[in-house]
C-alpha cells in the first residue's frame, strides 16, 4: 500500500492486466425527471488494474505495511489501479444565467488516481493519490452541453459562474473486511475510508450485506473490483456515514458572485444494487444510492430532499 507514488518497476512483458471497468453515474439513472436535475448530476470513470510482481518496490512496501501497520490476508496480492474520472455538479435551476447564491454552484472536477491495492479473500486495503483540476479545464460545460444535446434537453446556462479553477491533490485510503454469514452465499462487508486534500477531506465508515453468487473478496461500488467472480447474480444493500471537513466543490469561490452555501459536516448514504457476471469475462452492475443533502444555505433553493444517484458499470476481466 505504501508504494502508491512509485512507478511500476516490472518489465512490460511481466505486467498482467487484471481488469477494466467503465462506470457512469447519473441522477436520471435513478429515475429522476430531467426537470429535477441538480447537485451531483453526472460522473464518468474509467479504471484498469495490473498485478504487481512481489519483487516490485510497491509490492514490498505493501507487504511491510501489512506486517507493521494494518494486517492483510496471508497470500494477499498487490495491484496497481488507475482511475480517470470526471464529475459534474449543478444547481437546481439550469435555465438562468443569474447567480444562485443559495444553491450548489456549478462545479466540475477532472482527475487521475493511481492506487496500490492489497487484496485477499477477507481483507482489502487501498492507498491512492489523485491529481487533477477543478474549474473550466475540467470540461464540465462542453461535456454537459453535448449530453443535453444528445438527449434533447436544453443546455445549462450558468457554467460561466462555476467554481473557480484550482488543483486537485488528494490522498485516499480505504479498508474493507468481508465476514461470512451463511455458507458462502451471504456475507457482510465493512468499510472505512479517509480522504485528505482538495477537493474533499473526510472520513467515513460503512457496511453492506451481499447475497448470491459472491465475489471471492470484499468489494464496494465505486472501487475497482479485483476479486474472482463466479457466474451468476449477487445483490447488495448497505449504508455509509462520513464526517466532512472540506468540500471545495461546494465551498469554493465562484466566478462572478459570492456563493453563500457551505458543506455539511455529516453526510449519510444508503445504497443498494446488483451485479451480474453473465460470462467468465464480463459482468455488469447497477446500483441506486440515496444521499442526504450535502450543503446548507441561509435560504433553501427548494425543498431539500435527499438526492438519488444511479450507477451503471461494465466490467471486463481477462481470462
Amino acid at each position: 500500500v505504501g508504494g502508491v507514488l512509485c512507478l511500476p518497476l516490472a518489465q512490460a512483458d511481466d505486467i498482467r492486466l487484471l481488469g477494466i471497468e467503465v462506470q457512469l453515474d447519473n441522477d436520471q439513472f435513478a429515475f429522476t425527471p430531467g426537470s429535477q436535475e441538480r447537485w451531483y448530476t453526472s460522473g464518468v470513470f474509467a479504471r484498469w488494474a495490473f498485478e504487481a510482481d512481489p519483487t516490485d518496490l510497491d509490492a514490498r512496501l505493501s507487504a511491510a505495511w501489512c506486517a507493521n501497520v494494518l494486517s492483510c490476508d496471508a497470500g494477499a496480492r498487490t495491484a496497481r489501479v488507475w482511475n480517470i474520472g470526471q464529475a459534474m455538479y449543478t444547481p437546481a435551476y439550469l435555465s438562468t444565467t443569474s447567480p444562485q447564491p443559495y444553491d450548489w454552484p456549478y462545479a466540475a472536477s477532472l482527475s487521475a488516481t493511481l492506487s496500490s491495492v492489497v487484496h485477499g479473500e477477507r481483507v482489502r486495503q487501498s492507498l491512492g493519490l489523485s491529481l487533477g483540476v477543478i474549474g473550466p479545464a475540467a470540461l464540465g460545460e462542453p461535456v454537459q452541453n453535448m449530453v443535453h444535446q444528445i438527449i434533447n434537453n436544453p443546455p445549462p446556462l450558468g457554467w460561466g459562474l462555476q467554481v473557480r479553477a484550482q488543483p486537485v491533490v488528494e490522498f485516499n485510503w480505504s479498508g474493507m473486511l468481508a465476514t461470512p454469514i451463511s455458507a458462502g452465499r451471504v456475507d457482510l462487508v465493512s468499510r472505512a475510508l479517509v480522504q485528505l486534500g482538495n477537493p474533499v477531506t473526510q472520513a467515513g465508515v460503512g457496511a453492506m450485506v451481499r447475497a448470491g453468487a459472491l465475489p471471492q473478496g470484499p468489494e464496494w461500488p465505486g472501487e475497482m473490483a479485483l476479486s474472482r467472480r463466479p457466474l451468476g447474480l449477487h445483490a447488495y444493500a448497505g449504508a455509509q456515514v462520513s464526517g466532512v471537513a472540506r468540500n471545495s466543490l461546494i465551498d469554493g469561490r465562484t466566478y462572478g458572485y459570492d456563493s453563500l452555501v457551505q458543506h455539511r459536516s455529516w453526510v449519510a448514504e444508503a445504497i443498494g444494487g446488483a451485479s451480474w457476471a453473465f460470462s467468465k469475462a464480463w459482468s455488469v452492475d447497477y446500483s441506486l444510492s440515496v444521499r442526504t443533502v450535502e450543503f446548507t444555505a441561509p435560504l433553501e433553493p427548494r425543498a431539500l430532499n435527499p438526492q438519488r444517484i444511479g450507477m451503471i458499470l461494465l466490467r471486463w476481466t481477462p481470462q
